[in-house]
């Protein structure tokens, strides 16, 4: 009995306790910025997402330094998209069983107004080990419900 008392309160405490814990900041991100008047091609920038709750705000944080930040109150809708592309070039330089085997990206895409009242977008790209995580987070964080969209 006493081990069953143990394992109870043990479990009560992990329940208790897990949303104090749950992970805000989400590593090995990319932000596609807009592309301004005569620039091709935009280079992506390597960082951070993070749903700050006492903020209430989303951001994108390269080197420690907000590169955006998007109120929850002002984002109208976020979607998702999974992009699988086989991989060609591997399979032929290195070994051919990667010619059966496709790379996936994982992109969040937030629709918000901007402070000047027009619509913007952000285009973020997660990282495979934790894309879960930040598609919940978002949920959780923002209250809008994510759409999604997977590639067969």
């Amino acid at each position: 009995m006493l081990w069953l008392r143990r394992c109870v309160s043990l479990g009560l405490l992990i329940f208790v306790c897990a949303p104090l814990f749950a992970q805000t900041d989400f590593p090995k991100a990319e932000y596609f910025p807009k592309a301004t008047a005569g620039q091709k091609k935009v280079k992506s920038l390597s960082g951070t997402l993070r749903f700050n709750a006492s903020q209430k705000d989303v951001q994108f944080l390269n080197e420690n330094k907000s590169v955006l930040a998007i109120p929850y109150n002002s984002i109208k809708s976020i979607s998702y998209e999974q992009a699988a592309k086989p991989r060609y070039a591997a399979g032929l330089l290195l070994a051919w069983p990667l010619l059966f085997t496709k790379s996936k990206k994982h992109w969040l895409t937030i629709q918000f107004t901007g402070e000047n009242g027009a619509g913007q977008f952000a285009i973020i790209r997660l990282d495979k080990s934790n894309f879960r995580e930040a598609l919940a987070t978002a949920e959780a964080e923002t209250g809008k419900k994510i759409e999604r969209e997977t590639e067969k």
